[in-house]
């Protein structure tokens, strides 16, 4: 068996990231998925350098107030597949009210991807599975 190695599977998402950027940059197809990360990256100019860098075991730190925008952008893309698929329901419904009220499309994002997060943290933390009832609920909750 195979020995589970973080850092492995760290650097080649980071690679793939980075792959999918220089091909979006060069104009290049993509599919579907790379599509929506490759818009979503584009959205984000304050990791450009990021998506450039081949550096692909830097450790952000959160002690530095470092965001690791790889992370940033797995989140991002959850909300995105989400409001896209229309499951659940209500994240689409709350991305079309958040940008009504004048909200940008990254704002909005960001916006649910906030809930996304905290229910993730609370999922690890309180080691109960997901609750679509209680997500549901903080979405509606986004003003």
């Amino acid at each position: 068996m195979e020995k589970f190695n973080l850092s492995e599977i760290k650097e080649l998402s980071r690679r793939q990231y980075h792959d999918i950027w220089q091909r979006y940059n060069a104009g290049e197809p993509l599919e579907e998925e790379e599509k929506i990360i490759a818009e979503l990256m584009a959205e984000h100019e304050e990791f450009y350098d990021d998506w450039n860098s081949t550096d692909f075991d830097y450790e952000y730190s959160p002690e530095k107030d470092e965001v690791n925008p790889f992370l940033h952008l797995m989140i991002d893309t959850v909300v995105m597949n989400q409001i896209l698929a229309n499951d659940p329901p209500q994240t689409r419904f709350t991305y079309n009210k958040l940008t009504a009220r004048g909200y940008s499309h990254l704002e909005a994002i960001h916006e649910i991807a906030a809930v996304v997060v905290e229910e993730i943290w609370n999922i690890l933390h309180e080691k109960r599975p997901f609750d679509e009832k209680k997500y549901v609920s903080k979405l509606k909750k986004l003003k």
